[in-house]
């Protein structure tokens, strides 16, 4: 059976001596005993993993994925294990939902603790969900169809935001501006006797004439 070392270094190319060490190391200490302990809590998972060669493809994609997350310590690893027991789904979890359980709570429920509790926004994607969903939260839904608006709202707007589509809108200031054009416009006098007798701008400066 190759290891999950041999199974990256075949997929990705040569490694450097410290490099295969490290995740060696960590797999040995992590990998084995979360796919052991994640296989009891989805007893389907042999349909996601139909031979050895796929399991340890997996194996070594969660070892990849969860360095590049952060996910290094054992505390990280049972935060996400015990998250995964209180699942109620029967599918096998990707390594990206599994690195996010690892991680503790997620970025869109962090945002819906602080609009909850009247708190400042940290992003622009954060701000815009709270204005499409605020409303109806407070007034009309309960609290899990809360959390799945304010959940699709967020993901939506935070994806916009990645692509840069999403941009602050332009305010208008607190006080008029007044402009040196808007000056000489309003100075500007308009007689009817300009224009041509009985025509839509004659009958217009004529009314203006009667409010001098």
């Amino acid at each position: 059976m190759n290891t999950i070392t041999e199974v990256i270094s075949h997929a990705q190319g040569p490694r450097q001596p410290q490099e295969e060490t490290d995740l060696n190391d960590f797999a040995a200490r992590s990998i084995n005993r979360i796919f052991r302990e994640l296989c009891n809590v989805y007893p389907n998972w042999r349909l996601c993993f139909r031979d050895t060669d796929q399991l340890n493809l997996a194996k070594a994609s969660f070892a990849k994925g969860m360095m590049e997350n952060g996910v290094v310590n054992i505390a990280q690893v049972q935060r996400g294990l015990s998250q995964a027991r209180r699942q109620e789904s029967d599918f096998f979890p990707s390594v990206g939902k599994f690195c996010s359980w690892c991680k503790g709570e997620l970025e869109w429920q962090s945002a819906f603790h602080r609009m909850l509790n009247r708190m400042p926004v940290q992003s622009l994607a954060e701000k815009r969900a709270r204005q499409a969903t605020s409303w109806a939260i407070r007034n009309k839904l309960s609290a899990l169809e809360a959390e799945r608006r304010f959940k699709r709202a967020f993901e939506k707007y935070q994806g916009l935001e990645e692509q840069g589509l999403l941009t602050e809108l332009v305010q208008l200031p607190s006080c008029s501006c007044v402009t040196e054009f808007d000056k000489q416009r309003n100075s500007t006098t308009v007689r009817p006797e300009q224009f041509k007798a009985n025509s839509v701008f004659a009958r217009i400066a004529r009314k203006g004439a009667n409010y001098e």
